[in-house]
């Protein structure tokens, strides 16, 4: 249980029994669905194409992009949130759609978003199709931002085919990404983070990582977008045990975990400095790395091996088990 989380407003385990109820729920309608709620995007059958949906949003950080007037990150990271889950079931994105939901008119704050949005959009190689906005004074306070995006599957990656011997890469992340701020929110208001002090760091963007990933997605067993839940969304992919070696995080995680969070919620919340996880076989892990190093810093995370459960060895040297 991430108890502090909790206390920011964020029952992660109610959630989940949402997510779970819902799926439930929804599972009535499918026809055509290879792959139903539960993954990181859905994948339907169309004709002869594999077509792969996912929607997701920018959360709470548009608070803090409204305080600090640092707005463009927010439409990058809505690109991120969506791109980097359809490649987690080997989707190419290739088009999305947004929608932005204002407390009032803002041409500054909707100019700096689609400016974001367009950035992104071009750094994962996908296009902007059209959106919604809407000013809906009794609703929202602020503005929410969210999109949905789709891809296109030729070889289906969902972790089916992960198995005790594989190797684990994790790529770095690019800070706190966009998860998790509810309880940021709460630390600043409690004075003990300076938002003055770290929104550089708070608003940097989620890194997308499509370019990279769909690189050697012909070489790989599955991968993992490291979001809400963190760590222990590595179970959607395989029910083997999974032993994971973390690295050092960036200082912003042990600024947040100086703050009062503790040191295994933090494991529990924040992705502390890894991206993606992706998992390889032993022949083609050494391949594999060597090619996404050209993007940036690659970690060997760990292994796969017989029995159930994640472990964790943390920066500080203690065991958690998720």
């Amino acid at each position: 249980m991430s108890e502090e989380y909790k206390k920011a407003g964020v029952d992660l385990e109610r959630l989940r029994n949402y997510h779970n109820a819902i799926s439930q729920i929804i599972s009535s309608t499918y026809k055509n669905t290879i792959v139903g709620a539960g993954h990181y995007s859905g994948v339907i059958k169309i004709g002869n194409l594999n077509i792969a949906m996912h929607t997701d949003g920018v959360g709470t950080k548009t608070s803090l992009a409204l305080q600090t007037g640092i707005i463009k990150p927010v439409g990058i990271d809505c690109v991120a949130m969506n791109v980097n889950d359809l490649i987690c079931v080997g989707a190419k994105p290739v088009a999305l759609v947004d929608y932005i939901a204002l407390e009032k008119p803002m041409d500054n704050v909707i100019n700096e978003i689609i400016n974001g949005i367009v950035q992104g959009a071009k750094d994962a190689d996908v296009e902007v199709i059209g959106g919604e906005t809407a000013i809906m004074p009794d609703v929202i306070r602020g503005f929410d931002l969210s999109c949905t995006a789709i891809g296109v599957v030729d070889n289906l990656k969902t972790g089916v085919d992960i198995k005790p011997g594989d190797y684990i890469l994790g790529l770095e992340s690019n800070g706190i990404h966009s998860n998790g701020y509810s309880l940021v929110r709460k630390l600043i208001e409690e004075g003990k983070i300076s938002l003055d002090e770290y929104k550089r760091e708070l608003l940097k963007p989620t890194r997308i990582y499509a370019k990279q990933v769909l690189e050697v997605m012909n070489m790989i067993k599955g991968a993992a977008h490291i979001t809400g839940g963190a760590f222990t969304k590595l179970k959607r992919l395989t029910s083997y045990k999974i032993v994971l070696n973390m690295p050092e995080p960036p200082e912003i995680f042990k600024i947040i975990e100086k703050a009062g969070v503790p040191h295994e919620e933090m494991y529990k919340v924040f992705n502390m400095g890894i991206g993606i996880v992706l998992f390889i076989s032993e022949e083609l892990m050494k391949e594999v790395k060597t090619k996404l190093e050209r993007y940036g810093t690659v970690y060997e995370l760990g292994r796969v091996y017989n029995g159930n459960g994640i472990t964790i060895k943390t920066y500080k040297n203690e065991i958690l088990r998720l």
